[in-house]
């Protein structure tokens, strides 16, 4: 599949998880299971940041400058992928990542928007050579691609949503 494919059907996996959420009382999307977990509202947003800290920030196309990745590295962005498809809990990747609260849901889909679009047009500027290029750089990964950028955030985003429907069932 080839990244606008994927980057589509991301975004409509993203828009299903925030109209789903939307549909939620307002109480459910605030609600704490236990004390220092997140609420459903809490890791929508952490899913926002976390793109924007790989992202760096959404700069110019412009301005990304290819890395290329160690060999470590490589090793390591397989195991950022395994942890998050077995649901292996960790700590967040950076300290960047880590949800404020107080976002409303409304906020927190525009700068999703945002995040997407920022993507979007990335690829489109870049063009199909330097889309392969190592350009975004995850905390703990390393430099990665824009394709890599998107499986990772698909691999994240799964993650949570299993995480939101369980917190879902305890709190009805």
């Amino acid at each position: 599949m080839g990244l606008i494919e994927r980057l589509r059907s991301f975004d409509a996996r993203r828009n299903a998880l925030l109209d789903e959420v939307e549909a939620l009382e307002p109480e459910t999307l605030t609600a704490r299971p236990r004390a220092g977990k997140w609420t459903i509202l809490e890791i929508v947003e952490h899913l926002v940041l976390a793109e924007r800290v790989v992202f760096q920030g959404l700069p110019d196309p412009a301005q990304l400058k290819a890395r290329k990745p160690r060999p470590e590295q490589r090793v390591r962005h397989f195991l950022v992928l395994f942890v998050l498809r077995t649901g292996i809990p960790v700590g967040v990747a950076s300290p960047a990542m880590i949800p404020e609260g107080g976002r409303s849901l409304a906020e927190l889909r525009r700068l999703w928007d945002e995040n997407q679009a920022w993507l979007r047009g990335c690829a489109e500027s870049l063009g199909p050579v330097r889309i392969r290029e190592a350009v975004l750089k995850h905390p703990i990964a390393g430099p990665i691609t824009l394709r890599q950028a998107v499986v990772m955030s698909r691999v994240h985003l799964e993650r949570h949503i299993g995480q939101i429907r369980r917190l879902q069932r305890l709190l009805v």
